[in-house]
């Protein structure tokens, strides 16, 4: 049995890390390779963890729970682990544990370790919008994507965008990279019916495009608002819905500039910044909306997209290479253009009940076609790690 180990996941950035934690566990449990044993790595802060609770009755799955596994310890220590090659706290945690590879992101375990490690690089953010980050900030990013490139045996990305990326950047990890998109089980979110009647008892109209992304400034939400203002100067009836959390730590205040400009534009009846909403709501809203709309400027392979095609709800999608890759079919526009945006809201129209039930129905079987993949080859890059052992540093 290979024990195949995966820390927390946490960061700016940490309920995507969870999501795609989840849906990696979930995935390797239901179709990964019977010899293969995930250990879910966790210090005491996250034992209780409602996105994890669940996890610990999949098959081949256990739960660890060890101090050294707590995401404040786990981030830190890179400067000692550099000075001494080993990243000894996490290590000597992994060897109690029995683990034989690590799932690791955002870990160095040092040019000594005893444990073959895989990378996952979500995207390359730092390096395509490095505005968007102070020089201090950069600089820690890039050295420790670097310090990972150096010590992986294998590195996974979610994307061919992302591999690119990958290569292009850190030429060293050519011959070690991977390709694993993940999907989304949704066999636990609710069916049309069950959607439809929650919609109703929160008051959502059946008539909204949705946009379930944090307040981020690289999301773009100012597109969409400005969208909205198109929208109401023509009378349109169209509404954008908007749900996540409202801090961007890289740009305080940012809320409130959103908020001003749907002011500015009179466009409060053609978008609504919900903030942060019950996850329940949230999986209605994708099931029940005329379209998900994603009007990002830069993008990893999106969980919201993943989660649209699960339940097989239409796409309006900034035109990005990787969004074109995860959803050939969406509707796409270019990440300044309003008036294209504009166009694409107006001509999603609202869908019946029974269009929303038959599109769930039709969508269930490629979801889990797209869940066997991921886990398949994400089963080979783990058996391929532990045969090969750690990569030797550059």
């Amino acid at each position: 049995m290979i024990r195949f180990a995966i820390p927390p996941i946490g960061g700016k950035g940490w309920f995507g890390g969870w999501m795609y934690m989840r849906n990696m566990v979930r995935a390797l449990a239901e179709f990964g390779d019977p010899e293969i044993e995930t250990l879910l790595c966790l210090g005491p802060d996250r034992a209780d963890d409602p996105y994890v609770r669940d996890l610990a009755d999949l098959p081949r799955t256990r739960i660890v729970i060890d101090p050294a596994f707590a995401e404040d310890r786990v981030r830190g220590g890179i400067g000692r682990t550099l000075a001494t090659g080993r990243n000894a706290p996490i290590l000597d945690a992994l060897a109690r544990a029995g683990a034989d590879v690590l799932f690791a992101p955002a870990i160095y375990l040092g040019w000594r370790s005893e444990i073959p490690s895989i990378a996952w690089f979500p995207d390359f953010q730092h390096r395509r919008l490095s505005r968007m980050f102070s020089r201090a900030a950069w600089l820690k990013r890039e050295l420790g994507f670097r310090a990972q490139v150096a010590a992986s045996a294998a590195i996974v990305l979610s994307s061919e965008d992302a591999e690119r990326d990958c290569l292009t950047y850190y030429p060293a990890a050519r011959g070690r990279t991977h390709v694993a998109r993940f999907a989304v089980p949704v066999d636990s979110w609710p069916d049309a019916a069950t959607a439809w009647s929650r919609l109703r008892t929160d008051g959502i109209p059946e008539n909204f495009v949705f946009l379930p992304n944090q307040l981020w400034q690289h999301k773009n939400h100012m597109l969409a608002i400005e969208a909205a203002g198109l929208l109401a100067k023509r009378g349109s009836d169209r509404l954008i819905l908007v749900t996540g959390h409202g801090e961007d730590p890289r740009r305080p205040g940012y809320r409130a500039e959103l908020e001003a400009r749907i002011a500015a534009l009179g466009a409060g009846d053609h978008i609504r910044l919900l903030g942060s909403v019950d996850h329940a709501l949230v999986k209605a809203m994708m099931i029940g909306a005329n379209a998900l709309l994603n009007p990002s400027r830069f993008e990893g392979w999106s969980t919201t997209v993943e989660e649209a095609k699960a339940v097989g709800t239409p796409m309006l999608l900034s035109d990005l290479p990787v969004h074109r890759e995860q959803a050939p079919d969406a509707c796409f526009f270019g990440t300044d253009d309003a008036a294209a945006l504009a166009r694409a809201i107006e001509a999603a129209a609202p869908r019946s009940f029974d269009m929303v039930a038959d599109a769930v129905d039709r969508a269930r079987s490629g979801t889990r076609e797209r869940q066997a993949a991921f886990a398949q080859i994400l089963s080979a890059v783990i058996r391929e790690t532990t045969r090969a052992g750690r990569a030797p540093v550059e």
